[in-house]
Formats: structure tokens, sequence, C-alpha cells
């Protein structure tokens, strides 16, 4: 799957992005708001997705002036798959914090293309997991297998970097890349990036 386009899990039509958007939104949206938040579709196409998906039902047309809006209709026997759907990504964060509060860790975090948002649908999913120092033992076999249920979760091949609390490098790229840009599942969001302006001096 792609985190950041995870409608297309199930549909890689104008009308899965379409959903994805307005429930993102979480309130009502214009046309054109709804093609810039998408991308690479055109306006055509997302007034006909929108207006097809109304005459459906399962989103709410309304006006602010002379400007359509649309809003998902929460009523709709649909919605909350919709919203599911949409929100895939929360979901695995969710669960990979969950999974994370098990295993001895000082800091973890998804990093790569899943956390940068440019994921393709054969990406790996890439986890940085920072080990109590003492722990590696009791952690390792947490964590693979934290990695197992992430990857039948979302279908990517899941990929994880062990290190040793006390065994950081403060020329690593890879850690570096982490404290940059990485999203937190488990610790303080700003330990990483800390320590290693420590380490640096």
């Amino acid at each position: 799957m792609q985190l950041q386009e995870a409608m297309r899990t199930v549909t890689p039509t104008v009308d899965g992005d379409l959903l994805s958007a307005v429930v993102r939104a979480g309130r009502p949206v214009t046309l054109r708001e709804i093609v810039d938040a998408i991308g690479g579709r055109s306006y055509a196409g997302v007034r006909n997705a929108a207006d097809r998906l109304v005459e459906q039902g399962v989103l709410l047309g309304g006006r602010v002036g002379r400007t359509k809006t649309f809003v998902l209709n929460t009523d709709h026997l649909a919605a909350d798959a919709i919203v599911a759907l949409a929100r895939q990504r929360e979901e695995l964060l969710r669960r990979l914090r969950d999974g994370c509060a098990e295993i001895p860790l000082r800091f973890a975090a998804l990093f790569g293309s899943g956390a940068r948002g440019d994921m393709r649908s054969d990406s790996d999913l890439d986890l940085c997991f920072i080990v109590v120092d003492g722990r590696r033992e009791a952690a390792e076999p947490l964590v693979h297998d934290l990695c197992d249920r992430a990857r039948r979760w979302t279908g990517n091949a899941t990929h994880a970097v062990l290190f040793d609390e006390g065994d950081l490098d403060p020329q690593d790229e890879l850690l570096a890349s982490v404290a940059a840009e990485g999203v937190v599942i488990a610790g303080d969001g700003r330990w990483l990036a800390r320590s290693l302006r420590t380490l640096a001096g």
C-alpha cells in the first residue's frame, strides 16, 4: 500500500483520491481545494467524480455564494468504511505505537518513504528501533514480531534497523535521516536529535 494515498488500496480512481481529501479536510471543501489536495487529477475529472458521489449520496453538496462545496455524508451506510480506508496511515501508526509499548525501547520511528509521503505500492516500510541498553536480547524477537504484523497489516515488506542506546554514532547518515524526518512511534520525539547533537559535541 501507499500510506499517503491509502484509498488506492481498494480503488485507484479519482473517486478514492477525492474521498480521501474530503475525509482529511473534515469540513465542506471546494472543488479547487480538493484538486489542490489531490494533485495529478484534472479539475473536470474531480468535478465529475464529486457530482457522481453526490448522486450516490456519499457526499453532500452545498454552496458558499456561487462556489460549490462538498462534505462526507456521515449518515451514509458507506461512511464508516470510507473513513476507515482514508485513515489507514493513522491506524497503522496507532498499531505500531501499541506494539512498541511492549518492547524495551528508548526510541522508535517510521522513516524513509513512509515518513516522507512518497511511498510506492512496492516500497518497504522502514522502521528504526533504538533499544534500551542491556535489553537487546529481550527486544529483538518482539521487534521481529511487530515487523511481521506490520507486513500483514499493509502488504509491504517491513525493514527494521536496530541500534543499542549506547552505540549511537552522530556520523551515521541513517540516524540523521531518522532524526530529521522520522515519524515517532515510541519515546520522546526530540530525544534522538538531542542525543546525536550531544555526541557530536
